[in-house]
């Protein structure tokens, strides 16, 4: 999908997936590990004066029977725009712990990850409203999300797991 962010000054930015890639990566931590979305951010419209966005957000899993479900914040992230037409890419990311893993996996019971991201944009060197929001949603194949969430199951196992010593 792709979202187009209006800003009061007349600048536009269109957010979207990268064209290559994971849009979507989770990686492995101890206990805790970092949930990222890949965005595509082109210039539309430049607005005056402005050369960076600041954007931020909420991320919620938009499935499984019972509506959204909130996963978490995702850390603001300043990013230089790309002259008109053109695009740079933007990485947001996130914590998420054991457990919200273990209920996205309950929820989702093997099919694809639908995602959604609230997203909010601020043009720091505006001199107009400088502030956007949208949503952009995510979908997550069911195998792609079986090999990340593999190799988190694998990492946890520790360096044993292979060989099955504990």
């Amino acid at each position: 999908m792709v979202l187009d962010l209006r800003f009061a000054d007349g600048g536009v930015l269109r957010i979207g997936t990268p064209e290559s890639g994971r849009s979507v990566t989770l990686l492995p931590g101890l206990g805790v590990h970092r949930l990222t979305f890949r965005l595509r951010v082109e210039t539309v419209l430049a607005s005056a004066g402005c050369n960076q966005v600041h954007l931020g957000g909420e991320a919620w899993a938009e499935h499984l029977g019972g509506g959204p479900q909130w996963i978490g914040l995702l850390a603001p992230a300043v990013v230089p725009l790309a002259p008109t037409g053109e695009a740079a890419e933007a990485a947001l990311s996130m914590a998420v712990t054991n457990d919200q893993v273990l209920a996205l996996e309950r929820a989702r019971g093997g099919r694809e990850l639908p995602l959604r991201l609230d997203l909010a944009a601020a043009l720091p060197q505006s001199t107009a409203n400088p502030c956007a929001q949208g949503q952009e949603t995510r979908r997550v194949a069911a195998e792609d999300w079986d090999a990340q969430v593999r190799a988190l199951t694998t990492m946890l196992a520790g360096p044993d797991a292979a060989t099955g010593r504990r």
